[in-house]
C-alpha cells in the first residue's frame, strides 16, 4: 500500500518531511517500509505553496488498518493551528493507476482543485483524511502517483526538539570541504560566489540540513563528515528535485500563467534594470513575444543577461506569472545559441578633432568649420563581445528545488 502526506507545515514552523519520517518510524514498529520515501516537488509557481511545494509518500507492507490508524495518529500529533495549513493524507492499496500518474504530471504544471482531488481519490478507491480546506489531498495524491524517469536523493537531518527555533550550528568550513570533495555528485551545497551555506534552511523548522546528490551512499558518507550540532534523526528521500520535471517545451502562444517552460526565442529588446535591481528584456519566437526577468535575488546571473542584445538567439527556462509588467517569465537558466555582431559608429575627425553629435539620427558637425556628416555616411567598427555562447544558470542561492543544475545536464 502507499501513503501520501502533504501540507502539514507552515511558514512559522514544522516540516512535512519530519512528519513523514516520524510516522514512518511509528509504522516500522509493526510493518515494513519498502524502499526510500519520496519527496516530490510540485508546481513551484502556485500561490498556495508554503516554501518548496513538496509532498511526501512511501510504500509499506503491513496491516492496512494498523497503518491507517498510525498515520492518522501521527498527523494529529503534528497539527498546526494556522489557517494556511491544510493537511491531507491518502492511503492507496494495490497498484498505482495511470490516472494518478497523469494527475501528478498536471500537478507539476497546473493548478488543480480540491474538488477534483477528492473525486479522483473516490474513483481509485483511496482512503483520505484532511483538515482545513483539504488542499493537502492534492499533493498527497500527486506524490503517490509520481513517476521518476530522472531522480536524485536528499538526506535530511533533523534537530533535537530543544534546539528548534534557535540559530543552527552547521560548520561552514566542513560544508566547503564536502563541496570540494564530492561536487558534482553532491550539488547545491555551498554558493562560493555569495558565501552562502545552501544546505541549512532559515525557517524555524525541525530541519538541520539537507544534502542533495545523485548517489545516496556518497551523500551518507558526506553527512558523516559534516560538523554540526547534535542530529536527532535523519532520512534519505528519493526525489524529483534537480530534474527539470516542472519544465515543458512550449511556444510563447501556448504559455499559460503558472507554467514552467522552455522556449527557443530571439532577443527583441536590450536588457534594462528597473527598481530594486530587477532586470527585464523581451523575446519573441516568430509568433508572439514575452517579457523575461532576472530578479535581484539571481545576483551575478543578471550581469550575464545584461550583455544580451536584440537579435541574439537563445533558449530560456523559467516560471511564468502575471506581474505588474504583464505576463513575465522568471528565468532559471539560459542557453546562448548565437550572438549578433556588436558595432558602433567611428566618429570622424575634422580640423584635428572628433566631430560632435547634433542629435539622435541627425549626424555629426565639426565645431570649428561647421562641416556636417550624416549618420548613414559614418563608418562602423565591430566591437568584441564579452558574452560567449553556452549555458548560464542562476546561482545556488536563487535556485529552485526542481531546477536542474548545469552540472547534471549533458551539455
Amino acid at each position: 500500500m502507499f501513503i501520501g502526506i502533504d501540507d502539514t507545515d507552515s511558514r512559522s514552523g514544522m516540516c512535512t518531511t519530519f512528519v513523514c519520517k516520524t510516522i514512518m518510524d511509528y509504522i516500522s514498529q509493526e510493518a515494513h517500509i519498502v524502499g526510500f520515501p519520496r519527496l516530490i516537488r510540485l508546481n513551484p509557481n502556485i500561490p498556495y505553496k508554503t516554501r518548496g511545494n513538496g509532498a511526501l509518500s512511501f510504500k509499506v507492507d503491513g496491516d492496512p488498518s494498523f497503518v491507517w490508524k498510525t498515520v492518522k495518529k501521527g498527523i494529529r500529533e503534528f497539527l498546526i493551528d494556522d489557517p494556511s495549513t491544510n493537511p491531507g493524507i491518502v492511503l492507496l492499496e494495490g497498484e498505482i493507476p495511470k490516472i494518478l500518474t497523469d494527475f501528478y504530471h498536471r500537478a507539476l504544471h497546473e493548478i488543480l482543485t480540491i474538488e477534483e482531488a477528492h473525486s479522483l481519490a473516490k474513483e481509485i478507491g483511496a482512503k483520505t483524511m484532511f483538515y482545513g480546506n483539504g488542499r493537502g489531498i492534492i499533493g498527497a495524491l500527486a506524490s503517490i502517483g509520481a513517476d521518476l524517469p530522472d531522480y536524485t536523493f536528499e538526506l535530511i537531518a533533523y534537530r533535537e526538539s530543544e534546539n528548534i527555533g534557535t540559530p543552527r550550528h552547521v560548520d561552514a568550513d566542513s560544508v566547503k570541504r564536502i563541496d570540494r570533495l564530492y561536487n558534482p555528485i553532491i550539488f547545491d551545497t555551498y554558493d562560493w560566489h555569495n558565501n552562502y551555506i545552501a544546505i541549512a534552511p532559515n525557517a524555524p523548522c525541525p530541519v538541520l540540513y539537507g544534502l542533495r546528490g545523485g548517489d545516496y551512499k556518497v551523500i551518507q558518507k558526506a553527512a558523516n563528515e559534516l560538523l554540526t550540532e547534535q542530529v536527532f534523526k535523519q532520512q534519505v528521500f528519493i526525489t524529483n528535485q534537480a530534474t527539470d520535471a516542472h519544465i515543458e517545451t512550449k511556444t510563447i502562444c501556448s504559455i499559460k500563467e503558472y507554467n514552467s517552460v522552455h522556449i527557443n526565442c530571439k532577443v527583441t529588446e536590450t536588457p534594462h534594470f528597473e527598481h530594486k535591481g530587477h532586470l527585464f528584456f523581451s523575446v519573441e519566437d516568430g509568433a508572439k513575444s514575452i517579457l523575461c526577468a532576472a530578479y535581484e535575488p539571481t545576483k551575478e546571473f543578471r550581469k550575464i543577461v545584461a550583455q544580451l542584445l536584440p537579435g541574439d538567439e537563445i533558449e530560456v527556462w523559467g516560471g511564468v506569472k502575471h506581474t505588474a509588467y504583464g505576463m513575465t517569465l522568471n528565468l532559471e537558466k539560459i542557453n546562448v545559441l548565437s550572438l549578433v555582431q556588436k558595432t558602433r559608429y567611428k566618429i570622424p575627425l575634422c580640423c584635428g578633432k572628433r566631430m560632435r553629435s547634433i542629435g539622435k539620427m541627425k549626424g555629426y558637425r565639426c565645431k570649428k568649420c561647421s562641416k556636417k556628416i550624416s549618420e548613414s555616411a559614418l563608418e562602423t567598427i565591430s566591437i568584441k563581445r564579452d558574452l560567449k555562447k553556452g549555458f548560464y544558470e542562476v546561482p545556488i542561492i536563487a535556485r529552485r528545488h526542481l531546477a536542474k543544475p548545469l552540472s547534471r545536464m549533458k551539455l
